[in-house]
């Protein structure tokens, strides 16, 4: 007798809610992530897909001592985790966007940055191990300076 796999079933579902009263009026559609574990017994969970962080911004952390940022931004819901991402460049426009790191805060502090390069950030928000939604907006340019004050 030949054993089966588990299933899983994975899938991204937009509903669109809606209101019947008189007039049939519809609101904006909505991402929803479904899924249905091997060992669920047919039991399905949804949930909305994480939306951007908002409010993200970029600082120097300690601008007369050292050479980092600090990017902060407002928690989004439902989030499990944060990806910070970095661009780089020696002249004013980012070059590719790296991710640096992930964090559970909604703040991050770079380590010690180079000094003439201009440097960028965008954040994404995660939930569990498997989803995430769009990508903040960048900050504004932060530039490492050689000498007092190091970062602009």
């Amino acid at each position: 007798m030949r054993r089966r796999s588990p299933l899983l079933v994975v899938a991204v579902v937009a509903v669109a809610a809606t209101s019947w009263c008189l007039t049939h009026v519809a609101a904006a559609a909505t991402s929803w992530v479904v899924t249905l574990a091997a060992t669920s017994k047919g039991e399905a969970q949804a949930q909305a897909l994480p939306a951007a962080p908002s409010g993200v911004s970029a600082t120097c952390a300690a601008p007369t001592t050292s050479k980092t940022i600090k990017v902060a931004w407002s928690a989004a819901t439902h989030a499990t985790n944060y990806a910070i991402y970095q661009a780089s460049s020696t002249t004013t426009t980012p070059g590719t966007y790296t991710k640096v790191t992930t964090v559970t805060t909604t703040s991050w502090t770079s380590g010690t940055l180079t000094a003439g390069t201009h440097y960028w950030y965008e954040v994404l928000t995660t939930v569990g191990t498997n989803w995430s939604g769009p990508l903040s907006a960048a900050t504004t340019m932060r530039t490492i300076n050689s000498t007092n004050p190091y970062c602009a």
